[in-house]
């Protein structure tokens, strides 16, 4: 019988830097798609090389259409806003974007590019995100860090378990649209500079009190493991927890089982070998600056808090989502409850 399912929409955001993730990420949600349903992926860019283009365009399959969207005009109109850091581009702030380039999608599953799938993608589409903003995973480091759960209380004013990684998300994209998510993104740069996370910080803030928590097993990042645990079933290796460039992350035979699909794998190969101790070093002291400059945001926060000014967590998230948002349906800015799947 013929598929008449509708698509999942699929979103990734990339520049060129990011190819050889992207397509590995792409070779574990094909190998793991349902023959049965239809996937739409749609890759979110700026600029990309035709070489680039090409070797992704290649991993299509007769139910996972792969196409690219330009959203290079839409970031001009906010280049002069966004806050960079270190190694993070435009590319990360794409998934603003979504809910208003995508009118005919009203949910779907963005996914950062350095993610690998052990389960078929449609399982988490499935979560019913009605009526949240979106449904996602708490971050497991920021709740193991103290610098970085300090920070996320006092500068943001969200709960360090509740702040979840923007890496996997479940978009609600017809609430995002009603809500009107990306003019409140813009009101929100011009109130705010986030420094640490950026644009999941962002994101936190401006979804805080609508979003449905996930089970961890639907973005896990590889740490080191203790005792006996549920098997992932999306693999995130962020920060330093890369197979391409240490050895010993856990679940690095699951990466290069799908590294091994792409045209990549000698890429990442010669990525590992070539990685040195000065490499390792740097990573090493970005790591450190990172909590330095996340526990220094958390002090004056805590110290305009105790001057009695209106910065960070002293002027309320809750304050702060009633100016952003303007009530639809007499719903307050944090009426909904986070619950955990």
């Amino acid at each position: 019988m013929k598929n008449i399912q509708k698509p999942i929409p699929i979103f990734y955001a990339t520049d060129d830097n990011y190819i050889p993730c992207l397509a590995t990420s792409l070779a574990s949600l094909i190998a793991n798609a349902s023959k049965e349903r239809r996937y739409e992926v749609n890759i979110l860019i700026e600029k990309l090389r035709e070489e680039s283009r090409r070797v992704l365009e290649a991993m299509a399959t007769d139910n996972v259409r792969i196409r690219f969207v330009p959203v290079g005009e839409r970031l001009q109109a906010f280049c002069h806003k966004l806050h960079l850091r270190d190694y993070y581009t435009g590319a990360t702030y794409y998934r603003f974007f979504i809910p208003e380039l995508f009118p005919e999608y009203d949910k779907g599953v963005y996914l950062d590019c350095d993610v690998v799938l052990t389960a078929d993608v449609a399982e988490l589409y499935k979560t019913n995100v009605s009526p949240f903003l979106l449904a996602a995973c708490p971050d497991d480091i920021v709740a193991a860090v103290e610098e970085f759960s300090l920070y996320v209380e006092a500068v943001l004013g969200v709960p360090a378990k509740k702040y979840f990684n923007a890496g996997v998300l479940v978009l609600n994209l017809a609430r995002m649209r009603s809500l009107h998510i990306e003019k409140a993104f813009a009101a929100l740069l011009a109130k705010r500079s986030f420094k640490v996370a950026q644009d999941q910080d962002y994101l936190n803030v401006l979804c805080f009190g609508r979003v449905k928590l996930l089970s961890p097993v639907w973005n896990k990042t590889p740490l080191p493991l203790q005792g006996k645990e549920a098997a992932p079933r999306l693999l995130h290796f962020k920060i330093n927890f890369k197979p391409w460039h240490y050895d010993g992350i856990p679940y690095a035979e699951v990466f290069w089982q799908y590294a091994a699909k792409t045209p990549f794998l000698d890429y990442f190969r010669q990525a590992r070998a070539s990685y040195s101790s000065e490499d390792i070093a740097k990573d090493e002291a970005q790591y450190r600056e990172l909590k330095r400059m996340a526990q220094k945001e958390a002090e004056e926060a805590l110290a305009a808090m105790r001057d009695g000014e209106c910065l960070a967590a002293a002027y309320s998230v809750e304050q702060l989502l009633e100016e952003l948002f303007e009530p639809t349906d007499g719903e307050g800015a944090s009426s909904l409850q986070v619950e955990v799947l």
